[in-house]
């Protein structure tokens, strides 16, 4: 796992971004669903978008649609989101990811996610979550939901931590204020919801220019 988190922090600190995108109602319904996903993927590569997390679904499919997408996107970070069952972790053992992320912290889930050196950076939201994790050797953590939470919070993380720990906000995060979070203390963002058809606006175009 300490491999695997060290390469990711070394390609956050290059992009400092992560686009996840959720898989539409009834997606294994209708196969123009998975084909707008796949143009969702593209636009944002061809913007330059280097790490884009998918949602994780309990159905059958999801796991060949994975397999899919980080065939046909090579040049794609491809992480999970919402990992947070048991179900879901052993689904992603068999995909080879670099990373996932869970909503919140589940020391069950992530003692099972070590064992098996999967990179499940957890979700935190208290004082005692954020000790935990670091006792568990994990190197980045996710605060959620960042927009509620505000800056104080992962000011007084930083006060905290006893070594280097790589902060990633996501929850309520919109394109115009990336560059603001960044300077706030985050390391690096999840962006998603708040991108209008989780397709790229222009707020994002203009941020990725710098990268």
């Amino acid at each position: 796992m300490e491999i695997k988190q060290n390469n990711l922090i070394k390609s956050l600190r290059i992009q400092p971004l992560i686009v996840v995108i959720r898989l539409e109602d009834n997606f294994f319904n209708l196969s123009q669903k998975k084909e707008n996903l796949l143009f969702k993927i593209e636009k944002f590569s061809n913007i330059g978008i280097k790490n884009i997390e998918i949602a994780w679904d309990s159905n059958p499919e999801w796991v060949n649609l994975i397999l899919e997408i980080k065939k046909k996107f090579k040049s794609i970070n491809i992480g999970v989101a919402s990992i947070s069952s048991r179900q879901s972790l052993e689904s992603i053992l068999s995909l080879d990811l670099n990373y996932s992320m869970s909503p919140f912290f589940n020391k069950e889930i992530h003692l099972k996610a070590i064992k098996y050196n999967q990179l499940v950076i957890p979700g935190i939201s208290n004082i005692e979550n954020f000790k935990e994790a670091i006792n568990l050797g994990y190197k980045i953590v996710k605060i959620f939901p960042a927009s509620k939470l505000g800056i104080n919070f992962i000011s007084e993380l930083k006060d905290l931590k006893k070594k280097d720990i790589f902060f990633i906000g996501a929850g309520g995060i919109k394109s115009n204020n990336l560059e603001k979070l960044l300077k706030s203390g985050y390391d690096a963002l999840v962006i998603g919801r708040e991108l209008r058809n989780q397709t790229p606006d222009k707020d994002l175009e203009i941020w990725l220019n710098d990268y």
